[in-house]
């Protein structure tokens, strides 16, 4: 029969390579052999390529275990020798119009003193906008011992207080004063400056980091890290860990060993929160066979055609990434584009690389699309400037709609001819369903006769090769499995979906995107009647976590370094040197390519907690005039765009490589890169194009919390 004879030899498109076979191994370990599906931990450093000579490859070897040693040494004597920093904590109460002296011993030229109480932040760090409010004026000095004679002093800090004594807030500021010879005494001078006493929590270090060798230090931390993750020198989780500790152990040798506490705080545990609870959904999800029947249904609408089934993918990661958060969409949608991938012979790594960066795009538009948005729209400053989810999706949808159309030009033109060169793994895998492969039984048949007699004349796309007969046999082999299980599924999911969207609204302040997931995780969980959660467990992807946990780590102390600081100064002079009619061009210009350029290398998550203290920064500064909302998109398009400019760029990047090592494929830091970077640069162009034209020419930029 001809139709047989078709199915058995393929054609040009090869649809049918092993689909009945290679779509069990999606997303589950089973049926994919060992050597298939474990990481390349033999590989050379330099690729897939092999090095001829043997001696080559051990002295290789030697070299990278020795430079791993080193580093193993220097942060394994600083952690073991030196401890954790302390620092000195009092209560001080400050009376109207008095003067307060307290004795401190200033070791080097400089001293952090930080600030805890009913304090207005927004006046501290905007003095020239502060008329009579209360405030405690605070400077050190050196004296003489009986403390009446001042020979030296720093300038007055003046920290405005409120009287809202529900109110918390901390600030801190770093003073330099050179030493002064002989008994004079350095003291730290409170100056009472309201009408009412007020008590504060002070904590005094003695040695801030404030030389240029930090910002060295942290420049070749972030060298190092992409040495070892770009030329794949070790595992990227542990190369991750390994600079974590080395950063840590340079903090402890410029003497701010941070405690165990403050490390843990400076990972951001609401991502992993949101992360771990999504996996674990999307682990009991795909035993219902929901994936596989939804990977049927985009076949059928795309009529089997490739790039017509991308786009239909790139469009509905887009658009549900903005309501369901981007890493969700990515764990629901990635097991789907395999199984398409396996059946109608794309290459997988290239069609997750482009579901991914479209689910950081459509993530883009919301508050709740993104992770570094929420973290921008839940900011006080930000809130208080009337930025809500409507003005925000409204600013940020016309970018985001550029950003999605020229996002795929720009990955046909680089993937039309890639995009059917197969994964090495892929390949075997589709020879060993070759062999296992069986011809279809007489009911499929009878489908394909049946769906090709129902075929309309006003069809938009042509259909590929073997297109019935290929969904004939999908859709006798992949229906939903276990109804009940995915009723209970969707409970979960509308249970999250709801949450997401309504975790805004003032009555429910604790509804956060990590405890939805996690509360979400526990009621499917429940629902499922799960057994053995262990089996669960394997399925979320660990590595990943730690790899991000890792990078929060490594950013917060590129930050103690004084990385971002020096960065933010280096912007703060570049806006001032033009005219203020000029300041805000500049301004969105520098923000979101600067955004961009680290989100890419750092990771968005933790650049957009950094950034944003810039951008307030920026706000507050009297001798710059521009309003924060325009900021806050520049920021928001440059972190969330960023994103898809390397694998470390953002969190749904590091789970679609880590899903794809999980089913036998590999996405590597330079492959990633070659793709992802194009893209980041034209999307971010084109947004700010946008920005520019909206804010710079027409002011675009009203909110209710701004004036003119």
């Amino acid at each position: 029969m001809q139709i047989e004879k078709d199915l058995i030899s393929g054609t040009n498109s090869k649809p049918l390579v092993g689909v009945p076979d290679a779509w069990t191994s999606s997303y589950h370990l089973g049926n994919i052999r060992g050597d298939l599906r474990e990481a390349d931990s033999h590989a050379s450093i330099y690729g897939d390529h092999p090095i001829q000579s043997e001696r080559l490859t051990t002295a290789l070897i030697i070299t990278k275990i020795v430079i791993l040693m080193i580093v193993w040494c220097f942060f394994t004597f600083y952690l073991v020798f030196e401890p954790p920093e302390k620092i000195v904590s009092t209560v001080v109460l400050i009376q109207p119009n008095e003067t307060l002296l307290r004795t401190v011993k200033l070791p080097y030229d400089a001293a952090e003193i930080t600030l805890s109480g009913p304090i207005d932040k927004t006046l501290t760090a905007s003095p020239g906008k502060a008329g009579d409010e209360p405030a405690m004026g605070l400077r050190v000095e050196y004296r003489d011992s009986d403390m009446k004679e001042t020979y030296k002093q720093t300038d007055m800090w003046n920290v405005y207080l409120t009287h809202d004594a529900d109110k918390y807030e901390t600030v801190r500021n770093i003073f330099e004063i050179s030493p002064v010879r002989g008994s004079a005494k350095s003291v730290i001078s409170m100056e009472g400056k309201s009408e009412f006493p007020v008590a504060l929590l002070m904590e005094f270090d003695d040695r801030p980091i404030i030389s240029l060798l930090g910002v060295i230090y942290a420049t070749m931390l972030l060298i190092g890290l992409y040495i070892l993750v770009v030329f794949e020198v070790t595992d990227r989780t542990l190369a991750a860990l390994l600079i974590a500790s080395t950063a840590l152990a340079i903090l402890t040798a410029m003497g701010n060993r941070p405690t165990m506490t403050t490390i843990i705080s400076w990972v951001d545990f609401e991502t992993l929160m949101l992360l771990m609870g999504m996996m674990i959904m999307v682990a009991i999800l795909s035993e219902t066979g929901l994936f596989d029947w939804l990977a049927v249904m985009a076949y059928r609408v795309s009529m089997g055609q490739p790039w017509a089934l991308i786009l239909f993918l790139s469009l509905f990661t887009a658009v549900f990434a903005a309501f369901l958060d981007n890493v969700t969409m990515l764990l629901l949608m990635a097991p789907i584009a395999i199984r398409l991938c396996e059946a109608m012979a794309l290459r997988v790594s290239l069609v997750l690389i482009i579901v991914v960066c479209y689910s950081n795009i459509g993530g883009t538009l919301t508050p709740v699309g993104d992770p570094p948005n929420v973290i921008i729209c839940t900011n006080a400053v930000v809130e208080h400037d009337g930025i809500d989810f409507a003005t925000f999706t409204l600013h940020m949808l016309p970018g985001v709609l550029l950003s999605l159309m020229v996002g795929y030009g720009v990955f046909y033109g680089m993937m039309r001819h890639a995009l059917f060169d197969l994964d090495p793994k892929q390949i075997l895998l589709a020879r060993e369903h070759e062999i296992s492969r069986a011809l279809p039984d007489e009911k499929t048949l009878a489908r394909m006769r049946e769906l090709m007699n129902k075929r309309s004349l006003k069809m938009c796309l042509k259909p590929a090769d073997n297109y019935y007969i290929v969904l004939a046999t999908l859709e006798s082999q992949y229906q939903i499995r276990n109804v009940p299980l995915l009723i209970k599924s969707m409970v979960a999911l509308i249970f999250t979906l709801a949450c997401f969207l309504l975790h805004s609204l003032p009555f429910l302040p604790g509804a956060t995107l990590g405890w939805v997931a996690v509360l979400a995780a526990f009621l499917l969980l429940i629902l499922a009647n799960v057994r053995d959660v262990e089996v669960i467990l394997a399925q979320v992807e660990w590595s990943a976590l730690l790899f991000l946990a890792a990078l929060f780590v490594v950013t917060e102390t590129v930050d103690q370094l004084g990385f971002i600081s020096w960065l933010g100064e280096k912007t703060v002079q570049m806006i001032l040197t033009v005219e203020k009619k000029h300041q805000l061009t500049v301004a969105i210009l520098l923000i979101i390519w600067m955004s961009a350029i680290l989100s890419a290398f750092v990771g968005n998550v933790p650049v957009t907690a950094m950034m944003l203290k810039l951008v307030v920064e920026i706000y507050r500064n009297e001798q710059i005039s521009v309003q924060l909302s325009p900021l806050i998109w520049s920021l928001s398009y440059g972190v969330c765009l960023g994103g898809n400019g390397t694998i470390i760029g953002a969190s749904a990047n590091v789970v679609a490589a880590a899903i794809a090592h999980h089913n036998g494929y590999k996405i590597s830091f330079m492959y990633f890169l070659i793709y992802g970077f194009p893209l980041m640069i034209v999307t971010t162009s084109v947004s700010c194009i946008y920005l520019l034209i909206a804010h710079s020419v027409f002011s675009w930029h009203r909110t209710e919390g701004e004036s003119d």
